[in-house]
């Protein structure tokens, strides 16, 4: 399996179709009517305050007007299980009329990827509008650590903080351990959110984590001001203003099998902070929240207010990122058991 690929048109060239199709069934009497005077549901598959729910509320916010008949958008929670509940909400319960849409944390992929047989939904049946942002991955420890790169990280043992065996943060430094050579001793456990791993590196429990990018900025900017941290490896999309010298782990695996391995876990980056429907809307009106999010993501108003947050966008379509998953999960029977021998998760 190769590299998953760029998963969209740009968004310029997505509201350039919309205005070209503005006659399209998307736009048809009958979308707007069937929306005219409804409630969508946007399901947030992680508690308030959290990241994906900031940006879930954001686009509820501007998505309202690019929506034929323009319903009203509601946001709820349901955090669980790193996404799997509300992803089996989507799946089961919730209606299959484009009234219900989500936001969920990609890691709920992997728990796919690694069980399918314990999840009660499949991802490639869900219908996906797109992506506001894909997600770096950054690996880091604090400097004072006395390892700088990759090369030093292969000599020294550093302790890395995880959330659970099947998450991304504790899957990138094994995969690391696995294929570079590098020595770090993963120690799992760390819940409530995002900060709670950053806290324990204040304290000294750990040498450094894996966490995107984009909350490397956020939660830690003074960190990056006074060049506390090393950047040992991203994973993902590489983020164009991390340091140049800070390898992706994509490039430096050099076989068919490793760059599998890396690709199957990538998808998670890739996948980013996407929002999605349940499975059998109708084509037109699953259509019809496709455009309206490419319309939302080429909004001035929505891309300044995201810019004034610092928030990342780097949006790709529903249709090129639904066709990214399908090609991951057909190929997952053949490229996970190998990863699960590889790391010895069996």
């Amino acid at each position: 399996m190769g590299h998953v690929r760029s998963l969209a048109i740009p968004v310029f060239a997505a509201a350039a179709l919309i205005c070209a199709h503005g006659g399209s069934r998307a736009d048809s009497a009958a979308v707007a009517s069937f929306y005219a005077g409804k409630q969508i549901t946007l399901v947030v598959g992680t508690g308030p305050g959290a990241g994906y729910d900031a940006y879930a509320r954001l686009v509820a916010r501007f998505m309202k007007p690019h929506i034929s008949g323009q319903p009203t958008i509601v946001v709820q929670n349901m955090p669980g299980s790193a996404g799997v509940r509300a992803a089996g909400y989507m799946y089961n319960a919730a209606r299959k009329d484009g009234t219900f849409i989500a936001m969920n944390p990609a890691d709920y992929l992997l728990a796919e990827l690694w069980n399918p047989e314990q999840m009660r939904f499949d991802s490639r049946k869900f219908g996906w509008l797109g992506t506001v942002s894909t997600i770096t991955d950054v690996l880091a420890v604090f400097r004072s650590s006395g390892v700088r790169n990759i090369a030093d990280a292969r000599t020294k043992e550093l302790t890395i903080g995880a959330t659970a065996v099947i998450a991304t943060n504790s899957l990138q430094p094994a995969l690391a351990n696995a294929l570079l050579g590098t020595k770090f001793r993963i120690v799992k456990g760390y819940n409530g959110g995002s900060d709670a791993m950053t806290l324990a590196m204040e304290r000294g429990e750990i040498d450094g984590r894996a966490n995107s990018w984009a909350s490397w900025k956020l939660l830690r900017p003074s960190w990056i001001e006074e060049n506390l941290l090393s950047f040992l490896l991203q994973f993902g999309p590489k983020a164009p203003d991390l340091p140049a010298d800070v390898p992706a782990m994509a490039d430096l695996v050099t076989t068919a099998r490793d760059r599998a391995f890396v690709s199957m876990l990538d998808i998670t980056q890739h996948t980013g902070r996407a929002m999605f429907t349940t499975p059998d809307v109708p084509g037109e009106r699953l259509e019809a929240l496709r455009m309206a999010f490419d319309a939302t993501m080429a909004d001035p108003a929505f891309v300044a207010e995201l810019t004034r947050l610092a928030f990342d966008l780097r949006p790709h379509s529903g249709a090129d990122m639904q066709a990214a998953i399908e090609r991951v999960m057909q190929e997952r029977d053949t490229v996970v058991p190998q990863l699960k021998a590889l790391l010895k998760l069996d």
